[in-house]
């Protein structure tokens, strides 16, 4: 998939994240818009830097979209809807835990900080 299917990468990720949500919550407009550029920004970079390697990471990045919605799910225990501030506090759980995850693989194709 090239670096033009991005929009289908986020459409999957973004899904998956709905999946960690559940009917428990909405998520508030903004949040999926903020997510939307947010993701975008880093797939194309983890793209254009390491090359696509969708077909092979795409079970990986799906499986933490649905970590990113269990999390904002989380985050927003005390509110009606997931909200900015909830999602942000998701992304970073994330974020950083997909850090980690790429210093321990080291650099090479498979180390994509912003999609592992």
């Amino acid at each position: 998939m090239p670096v033009e299917h991005i929009d289908a990468i986020l459409n999957d990720c973004l899904l998956a994240a709905g999946q960690g949500i559940g009917t428990e919550k909405s998520v508030d407009f903004d949040v999926v818009v903020w997510w939307r550029a947010r993701y975008r920004r880093f797939f194309l970079h983890a793209i254009t830097a390491h090359g696509n390697s969708w077909a092979a990471d795409r079970h990986r990045v799906t499986a933490v979209g649905r970590y990113l919605g269990q999390r904002a799910l989380h985050h927003a225990a005390a509110t009606a809807s997931i909200d900015m501030h909830a999602a942000a506090l998701a992304s970073h759980d994330v974020e950083t835990g997909c850090q980690m995850n790429a210093v321990r693989e080291g650099p090479g194709p498979t180390a994509h900080p912003a999609t592992a």
